[in-house]
Parts: C-alpha cells; structure tokens; sequence
C-alpha cells in the first residue's frame, strides 16, 4: 500500500494482494489522509487478487474523497471489476463518474 500526497493529487495504490491482512495497514495510512480538495488517484493497476474487505475500504475511500469536494480518477484491474460486477455496483457510480 502506498500514499503519495503530490501537490495537486493524492495518490493511492493499491497492493498486489489486497484482501483482509492488508487491511489493518492500510486503514492506518487511509486516516492520516486529508483530501481538502485534491484529487484522488485510485490505482489498482498492480491487484491481482482482492476481497470484499478492500472493496469497501475502497468504497470508503472513494465517499469521503467526493464528500470534501476531490474529484477521483480510477485506473482499474480485472479483480475489482470483477468484484463489483459481482456485487451489481457500477464503480464508475462509485467514483463520480469520472
């Protein structure tokens, strides 16, 4: 898990095994983050495997990013689509749209 705050983006990326032992980790950088504005960079390029747990993490991320106003870019991989297909979330909703 990494957290990159650049001047005008917060950059997240996602670990190659994102599922429940990662989680308390990234919880832990996921409260130290303050978008006031910035906009989130959500990359699961590098996922090869997730569960349920970081699909609401991400979830989460992704509401309180849009609540304190940032706009969100997402670059996908095939787990989280998959996932939220099967859960019948689009996640472009998810993100805003963008």
């Amino acid at each position: 898990m990494e957290v990159k705050e650049l001047k005008n983006k917060i950059k997240v990326t996602f670990p190659a095994e994102s599922e429940i032992f990662m989680a308390e980790e990234f919880l832990s950088l996921f409260g130290e983050i303050s978008f006031g504005g910035k906009e989130l960079e959500a990359d699961f390029s590098k996922v090869t495997s997730m569960d349920t747990v970081f699909l609401q993490i991400a979830l989460s991320l992704f509401k309180t990013a849009r609540a304190e106003g940032s706009k969100i870019t997402l670059k996908s991989c095939e787990q989280l689509d998959k996932l939220t297909d099967i859960y019948g979330l689009p996640i472009q909703d998810a993100v805003g749209g963008n």
